[in-house]
């Protein structure tokens, strides 16, 4: 009877150690997985805004690019973790943040006080100008902001320039549209009279639209400039993300990725 039960405890603490042995391996295995795959950092955009962010056909395929796409890609970098995009229509871009669908916004957006209040934001990496983009035909027929009383003005939905029209185009018809295509579209069909853009836009969709220019009268503009978005208090990403936009400005690399953007945008309209 002992040597039986000495027989059992020799089993048993072999079990033991192989099952040990199993999970130490499976825990091994799945640390190295770990290691291997890179975290990802989610961008939410919308990607119909050239020359920030646009789709372009490439090699046949569909692929997100722009300047925006270029700095998104360099904080990824920076922090060794795998870009992801979602594209979304500009309006649902904070809410996604907010709700935590995504780490950080980039869609040229101005850290204006209303903003503030729902997530926090980056230094500033880009200054931008507005402009009213209008038919060459109607040239002398708006020389002012005033000149648009009463008539159709389009602008994007939630943006900087859709505030531009209600507070310095009082008497316009302000048209607000999801995205920037559909709102040149209208433009050209007749359907508005102008589009509110940044001026870094308008150049782009006038180059494939050789019957649109941008008005000749300035459109006064505070710009409070582009920054990039994170979920409120996440002051470690901001921080991280400060640094990268700070070593690209000093590089010169910034500049050289907006003018990329913008011959890059010329052809993806």
């Amino acid at each position: 009877m002992n040597n039986l039960k000495k027989w059992a405890a020799l089993v048993l603490a072999g079990v033991t150690v192989l099952a040990a042995a199993g999970c130490a391996k499976q825990e091994s295995q799945q640390q190295s997985g770990s290691e291997t795959k890179k975290e990802q950092l989610v961008l939410a955009t919308s990607a119909d805004y050239a020359p920030f962010e646009f789709h372009k056909m490439v090699n046949g395929k569909d692929t997100i690019m722009g300047f925006d796409i270029s700095l998104a890609q360099e904080i990824a970098d920076q922090l060794g973790k795998e870009l992801v995009i979602k594209d979304m229509d500009f309006g649902n871009v904070l809410t996604e943040l907010q709700n935590g669908n995504a780490d950080m916004a980039i869609a040229a957006l101005s850290a204006n006080e209303e903003r503030k209040k729902q997530v926090d934001f980056s230094d500033v990496y880009f200054k931008a100008e507005i402009c009213c983009i209008i038919r060459k035909e109607d040239s002398a027929k708006y020389p002012s902001l005033e000149s648009f009383n009463g008539v159709s003005v389009a602008a994007q939905t939630g943006s900087v320039q859709e505030t531009v029209v209600k507070e310095q185009m009082t008497g316009a018809k302000l048209v607000s549209l999801a995205k920037m295509p559909e709102e040149i579209m209208q433009l050209t069909a007749g359907k508005v009279d102008a589009v509110v853009s940044e001026t870094a836009v308008a150049a782009g969709y006038i180059a494939s639209n050789p019957d649109l220019m941008i008005a000749s009268f300035k459109v006064p503009y505070d710009s409070e400039g582009s920054s990039v978005a994170v979920q409120k208090g996440n002051t470690e990403l901001a921080k991280q993300i400060n640094e990268v936009i700070a070593k690209l400005k000093e590089s010169g690399k910034m500049g050289e990725q907006i003018n990329k953007a913008n011959e890059e945008a010329v052809d993806a309209k």
